[in-house]
């Protein structure tokens, strides 16, 4: 059986961002496109639309408590245990494909996933969301600075 990973990109006070509604749009496009049962995780931003459109989720990452910062490894901490109950081996990963998709696969693939790549013409352009309270959503250079900090371990230090 195939799962799939849903990941958000960007934030706004009104959910799902523009961002967030073609992520959900493209979770959609596969899911028709694909003929067998999947077990699907999606983090809350994307899954307000999908859940709104009738797709069936499994599972939905919700914000954190307090409010802090909900990243893509707190996202997959919380989904890879519930793939590995379900049996899923092999994964679709549904994101921004401009370096957070890539940034997921070796994540997954590091935890021992297979990623199905196939749907991955599916996905389209998600583009950025210049109106993100996350600065670095809203543009190509600012993901790339981003992630400069985030592989010095600062990144930590500049959300908000």
């Amino acid at each position: 059986m195939k799962g799939m990973l849903v990941c958000s990109f960007a934030l706004r006070d009104e959910e799902p961002n523009p961002c967030n509604f073609r992520l959900a749009e493209a979770v959609e496009r596969i899911v028709e496109a694909t003929p067998e049962k999947m077990i699907i995780v999606s983090q809350w931003e994307v899954a307000k639309k999908l859940l709104a459109d009738g797709v069936k989720l499994c599972h939905v990452v919700e914000p954190l408590e307090d409010g802090s910062y909900l990243d893509t490894t707190r996202v997959w901490a919380e989904a890879r245990p519930i793939f590995v109950a379900q049996g899923v081996k092999e994964l679709i990963i549904v994101a921004n494909p401009f370096i957070h998709g890539l940034y997921i696969e070796r994540m997954v693939q590091k935890d021992g996933f297979r990623v199905d790549s196939q749907p991955n013409n599916l996905i389209g352009k998600i583009g950025f969301d210049r109106e993100s309270k996350q600065w670095w959503t809203r543009g190509a250079f600012r993901l790339l600075f981003y992630l400069s900090l985030s592989a010095l371990g600062m990144a930590k230090y500049c959300r908000r």
